[in-house]
């Protein structure tokens, strides 16, 4: 029977050829989007879901696929599917839904600017408005607009130049409003 024996120094050699053979190859691709390089945001989260709360009492819940925070800043930039979700701070029912494709909420008082497409719905009756722009304010207990607003209301329609209404959407007014169909309550 015979024994093979190897050499040490060959296995030596063969295990640096090995290695100068693998730094010869191409580096691997980097895994960072371009897009997301570009981002000049300090932190970046996706999927966000924040509770705003006012002395322990929850009054919104806002929704985001993205939002960009600054530390320099108190203000989180929201980008896509944009949601609020406003409630009741007595009995903790949701009140309103605001969607829109982008936001801007100010982490100081918790008010919010929903940009592009802008859509409150009012749960207790139905009743919707429509706008370029809505800007929510916790501590006024009020949404209202400066752009141009559409009010649908059963069936009629109010357009104007903007709205004010409080949170309980007792008191909605359309600024320089033009009714069109159904009967003004």
């Amino acid at each position: 029977m015979t024994l093979f024996r190897t050499n040490p120094a060959k296995l030596l050699v063969m295990s640096l050829v090995t290695g100068l053979l693998q730094c010869t190859e191409k580096p691997p691709q980097a895994a960072i989007d371009q897009d997301l390089e570009q981002i000049k945001a300090d932190y970046v989260i996706f999927g966000l879901t924040d509770y705003l709360t006012r002395d322990g009492i929850r009054e919104a819940l806002v929704e985001a696929d993205t939002a960009y925070f600054y530390r320099d800043s108190t203000v989180v930039i929201l980008r896509g599917n944009v949601r609020l979700l406003a409630y009741n701070r007595d009995s903790g029912m949701e009140r309103a839904r605001v969607s829109s494709n982008r936001g801007r909420l100010d982490t100081t008082n918790n008010s919010m600017v929903a940009r592009g497409n802008a859509v409150l719905l009012i749960e207790r009756d139905g009743r919707r408005i429509e706008s370029p722009e809505l800007s929510y304010y916790p501590t006024r207990d009020a949404i209202s607009s400066d752009s141009a607003t559409i009010l649908y209301e059963g069936d009629m329609i109010v357009e104007g130049t903007g709205f004010d209404a409080d949170l309980d959407f007792v008191n909605v007014r359309v600024r320089n409003g033009s009714t069109r169909g159904g009967v003004i309550r």
